[in-house]
């Protein structure tokens, strides 16, 4: 394990696998490496194939810092951190949500020089405004895990049947120990549906990027990964059989290492 120094000064915890080209894995909403084995899984796997690959928690997860107040930017420099111990350039594969901070980062120019993105939940014109003041108000008030279970049935849409089973896992109180992040993300994600230039806010981004999506996942992300791909100069669009909102070392390996090289 290694840390990086963020310009804020929030200091970012990350593992380092193999030596080659970097690839920065930027994960979704509450993803983070003490609850993500299978992001660390990829990650060893490419750094056996001949890359860098760095497996981070974003701030205010597990091993990472966190420093008020949140704001895009700042995840956006601690991505500038961790590519620059890196080596100064790298590709970004995010997760879900993580596309937030991997687009705004290529946007940047902070040595992005590819973008894989699996599933970004964004949808032109949806407005979270509602759920982001209660979830705000269940943080505040330290109801951290009503606030994750809020998240979960009332912004995501997974049955409450189906959260009262994750409940009872042994990793739900890991997750929601980072219940607080929830308002990051959603904050980014709200910020990008409701800007009126929704198709053009990524026109500068002109890196090759792929944008991925399962055929067995949430309704609505295959739309979402089409449009996103769309708005993209330079981006392509694979499906993956069989995945759903989260994909299986076994199945993003071998699609990933066709993208890198």
């Amino acid at each position: 394990m290694s840390t990086v120094t963020s310009q804020d000064g929030t200091v970012i915890d990350y593992d380092r696998h193999g030596d080659g080209p970097a690839i920065v894995f930027v994960g979704g909403a509450t993803q983070y490496r003490g609850i993500d084995p299978s992001t660390g899984q990829v990650a060893r796997r490419l750094g056996a194939e001949g890359f860098t690959a760095i497996d981070y928690d974003r701030r205010g997860r597990g091993r990472s810092g966190d420093t008020a107040p949140w704001a895009l930017e700042r995840e956006v420099e601690d991505v500038a951190a961790l590519i620059e111990a890196a080596g100064g350039t790298a590709t970004l594969y995010s997760s879900s949500s993580g596309a937030t901070v991997a687009l705004a980062a290529a946007t940047a120019g902070v040595g992005v020089t590819a973008l894989a993105l699996y599933e970004p939940p964004l949808f032109a014109g949806a407005d979270h405004a509602e759920h982001l003041d209660t979830l705000r108000s269940l943080l505040a008030a330290g109801k951290n895990d009503e606030a994750m279970r809020y998240n979960l049935t009332a912004v995501i849409g997974v049955p409450s049947e189906a959260v009262d089973g994750m409940a009872q896992s042994p990793g739900w109180a890991d997750m929601v120990a980072v219940a607080p992040t929830l308002a990051y993300d959603l904050a980014a994600v709200h910020d990008i549906n409701v800007d009126p230039d929704w198709t053009g806010r990524w026109s500068s981004i002109t890196v090759p990027t792929i944008v991925y999506s399962g055929d067995q996942t949430f309704p609505g992300m295959p739309e979402a990964a089409d449009a996103v791909a769309a708005a993209l100069p330079h981006a392509g669009r694979r499906i993956l059989p069989g995945q759903g909102h989260g994909p299986t070392p076994e199945a993003i390996v071998p699609v990933l290492l066709d993208f890198l090289r």
